[in-house]
């Protein structure tokens, strides 16, 4: 079957190209911007990929067309499949039916962390011996592609609630019918979207009422939006995991690194490579997400090794390399509070305030301003962030920050060359944080650092 996949350089649908074409089909795509390391993955796959939505690709007459959520009514394309009445289908749709209707899915949902959780799931996995499928929005250090199908009955996947389609305003996530469900956390977000967090929890609610009573639900007992989700109903197996002892998973920070308890008892201690509050949490919840299926019989200190060998996500606090003693990284933080624990987990390392950020407001919510006062507090611990100013913004950001002394506002990308030689000290770090393509930042910053 040829399926062209409209909004292919999304992580969502760039990762469902990989998964048809392992099946056998044919793909093509098209989009209007195409970036690492999605790019990459489709150029490796020999999957071409059109620049535009000009409704003549049509005339290539595909089987299926897959729609992203990026598409609208009132495009041409859009129009013109409609009144062709070609077939088409949506990407999480496409996913259910063909994929998810035969595999155990491990489903990783949450405002911040689905993407680190997911990947550790699959990592964890496939080091004990199990070739699970995946779809991740991000790339796994050490793993080939963003997504494959597997061999065995499981299948881990970033359960996404923005909208799945113009024409299906569900979230993707309620598509999965998960057997195993990880709630991380929930804050208001996508406010292109949403316009409150109740409309979030709305929708969570829709995948919860349609879980099996056998499915298990692993939920962040320290969460005071899930607690609210909880209120509306739940009718399947609930684990909780937090740093309190009295959940059925719980982590302790220690001088040698985290304790894990199981039902108050200590099972081992985890020392992985990943580093950062809120990346121990994402453990914590990959490994109960595993726990949770007792026909894989694996060891619970099994599993805390496993983690320990995890090497990360790119693009989440990865470490890009060192440059004149002063070490770079890349994250996709693009929400206060994502923004936030990368700041305060990089300090940590050092035990000091000494991480500097380079910040595009790139998100839907970020641009709007709609959590801008969170957005003016994120930056305490910071030694100092530069944002970068853009067209799209729809708030005065310089006004907004003309108060906050250790954070700049930068008319273009050009100016930070000098600002970063005037004010970055051996030893320091610095992290960039976008959800667009960091490219063009980290090589000014390699550059940059290599000539201090």
């Amino acid at each position: 079957m040829h399926l062209h996949i409209l909004g292919i350089s999304g992580t969502f649908m760039g990762s469902l190209a990989a998964l048809a074409t392992e099946m056998g089909h044919r793909v093509t795509g098209a989009d209007l911007n195409c970036y690492p390391p999605i790019s990459d993955q489709l150029h490796a796959l020999n999957i071409e990929v059109i620049p535009n939505y000009d409704a003549e690709q049509l005339e290539i007459n595909p089987d299926l067309i897959v729609i992203g959520n990026v598409m609208s009514r009132g495009m041409p394309i859009i129009e013109e499949i409609l009144n062709r009445k070609i077939n088409f289908t949506s990407g999480p749709k496409w996913l259910a039916d063909n994929i998810l209707k035969d595999k155990t899915v491990i489903a990783v949902s949450g405002t911040h962390g689905k993407t680190t959780t997911s990947s550790l799931i699959a990592f964890m996995m496939k080091d004990l011996g199990i070739d699970t499928g995946y779809l991740i929005g991000g790339v796994p250090i050490g793993f080939n592609k963003s997504a494959t199908v597997g061999t065995d009955s499981y299948f881990v996947i970033e359960a996404d609630e923005y909208d799945t389609a113009f024409f299906d305003k569900r979230s993707k996530m309620i598509h999965y019918n998960p057997d195993v469900l990880v709630i991380n956390n929930i804050e208001y977000d996508h406010s292109d979207i949403f316009k409150d967090v109740e409309e979030i929890l709305w929708q969570f609610h829709q995948l919860i009422r349609v879980l099996p009573q056998k499915s298990k639900i692993i939920a962040n007992k320290e969460d005071s939006n899930i607690a609210n989700l909880f209120k509306m109903g739940i009718w399947s197996e609930l684990e909780f995991f937090g740093t309190q002892q009295s959940e059925s998973w719980s982590l302790d920070k220690v001088s040698s690194g985290y304790e894990i308890f199981r039902n108050y008892k200590k099972i081992k201690a985890l020392n992985p490579i990943i580093f950062g509050n809120h990346n121990m949490l994402n453990a914590l919840a990959a490994i109960a997400a595993i726990a949770a299926l007792p026909e894989l019989k694996i060891d619970q200190e099994d599993l805390i090794e496993s983690v320990d060998k995890f090497p990360g996500v790119k693009r989440r606090l990865e470490y890009i390399g060192e440059f004149s003693t002063i070490k770079l990284f890349d994250d996709f933080a693009h929400h206060p509070t994502s923004i936030n624990a990368a700041i305060n987990s990089l300090n940590d390392i050092q035990g000091s305030n000494n991480t500097l950020a380079v910040v595009e407001l790139a998100s839907n919510t970020m641009k709007t301003g709609s959590l801008k006062p969170q957005l003016l507090e994120s930056f305490q611990s910071c030694k100092h962030a530069w944002i970068i100013d853009s067209d799209d913004i729809k708030w005065d950001i310089k006004e907004g920050f003309s108060k906050i002394d250790n954070v700049s506002v930068l008319s273009d990308l050009g100016q930070l060359d000098s600002e970063i030689k005037a004010n970055a000290n051996p030893n320091d770090n610095v992290v960039i944080m976008t959800n667009r393509s960091s490219l063009p930042i980290k090589e000014l910053l390699i550059n940059c650092l290599n000539s201090i």
